[in-house]
């Protein structure tokens, strides 16, 4: 499949960046995968060495110029360090050429971050890249991550994509209403942040006025 458009120099939404993952991320990955509470539905955890050979290829590959591996950090604005990771997975199948892939941070999760950073993802991948659909796949028992990914209308995907042995696929379609819905996320993402902005500029001057 041709890609119309190459990811370089990174996506972004109304509080996030997601930006091709640099050597700076290594500890973050490391400490991901090696806790046993963020890998409970993805597998074993990886000791330090083997964290960091894994990073490493994660590297090479996406600083290969046509590599169709695509690693992110996800970064708030302003901020150097990261708070997870978000991936594009080359598959076997035209009807969704990419698999999906997303890990948080601890202190993270709760915020929203995760939806935002999959809602600029598949605006990307639907309107710039044009691809027809993306695959997740899911580990059953994890029901939290079945009822997160259907919010954004993934369905179960067909008999023709057989599922990973204890996994179950699903598919996200480019179409137009869910295009639509995912234009209306971004949109209520970047209210939030306006809101937050002017509270915090609020703050600010509630703070100077107290100020002697």
């Amino acid at each position: 499949m041709v890609i119309k458009h190459v990811i370089q120099a990174g996506i972004p939404s109304a509080r996030l960046t997601l930006s091709t993952i640099t050597d700076a991320e290594l500890s973050l990955y490391q400490r991901l995968y090696g806790d046993s509470s963020t890998m409970q539905f993805i597998g074993p955890c990886y000791d330090q060495a083997q964290s960091a050979e894994f990073f490493r290829r994660c590297l090479q590959q996406s600083k290969h110029p046509t590599s169709p591996w695509y690693y992110f950090a996800i970064r708030l604005h302003q901020q150097q360090q990261a708070i997870g990771f978000i991936s594009l997975i080359p598959t076997q199948y035209p009807a969704a050429p990419f698999e999906l892939g997303i890990m948080l941070s601890a202190e993270a999760r709760g915020q929203g971050y995760a939806d935002e950073a999959l809602t600029a993802l598949f605006l990307h991948c639907f309107t710039l890249l044009e691809l027809p659909a993306l695959l997740a796949r899911v580990n059953p028992d994890n029901k939290g991550a079945t009822k997160h990914i259907r919010h954004f209308g993934f369905i179960a995907a067909p008999a023709e994509m057989p599922a990973q042995q204890g996994l179950q696929n699903y598919l996200l379609a480019a179409s137009a209403d869910n295009i639509r819905y995912l234009k209306e996320l971004a949109t209520g993402f970047a209210r939030l942040q306006q809101s937050q902005t002017q509270a915090a500029v609020a703050a600010d001057s509630i703070y100077l006025r107290n100020t002697p």
